[in-house]
């Protein structure tokens, strides 16, 4: 199948949101337009991060789309020319006050069919509190939990959280390190 983009693309930004506007004729010779999320070429980091004694870090924080509090696994944006190792390490840290002991790169993922953005996935282990604890920018507003595995997993099948990817990434190795 032959998908051919045709330029002009449309960039608008609606707050920190990024709206890409783009045109291309389908296999079938029909020109059509798509509205598609997030920045091209953007990156984001998240991890589910564990304790030495297996107890999950969890962002526990409200979210505006489905205007309730999630537990969610730390992560955010990766700076540009910023690996997206060091993104989710310094995100652990602003979000949740820890540091991650190991850091395992569990693979990457396409959050929905228009979204422009990718989505890379760790897995934190062994992770203490820093000395200066969160980090949290002005707009944020988290509670730190410590939750099993068990609950993790959970939340994901409840919808209580976002980046559940993530937990099929990590599926496996979450199963063995329960025990």
């Amino acid at each position: 199948m032959d998908w051919k983009r045709i330029e002009p693309t449309i960039i608008s930004k609606v707050g920190w949101r990024v709206v890409v506007s783009k045109t291309f004729i389908q296999p079938n010779d029909i020109l059509h337009h798509y509205q598609t999320t997030g920045a091209e070429g953007g990156k984001n980091a998240g991890c589910i991060a564990l304790t030495k004694d297996k107890k999950v870090i969890v962002a526990s924080q409200f979210r505006p789309g489905p205007e309730e509090i999630l537990e969610e696994i730390p992560g955010g944006g990766v700076d540009k020319g910023e690996a997206p190792e060091v993104a989710v390490k310094r995100e652990l840290l602003e979000e949740t006050g820890y540091i991650p002991g190991k850091l395992e790169y569990l693979g990457k993922a396409c959050r929905d069919a228009y979204s422009n953005e990718e989505f890379h996935y760790f897995l934190a282990t062994d992770c203490v509190p820093h000395k200066d604890g969160q980090q949290t920018e002005e707009t944020e507003h988290i509670n730190v939990k410590l939750i099993s595995i068990d609950q993790l997993l959970q939340n994901g099948r409840e919808g209580k959280m976002s980046d559940t990817e993530a937990l099929f990434l990590a599926y496996e190795k979450l199963l063995k390190l329960r025990g």
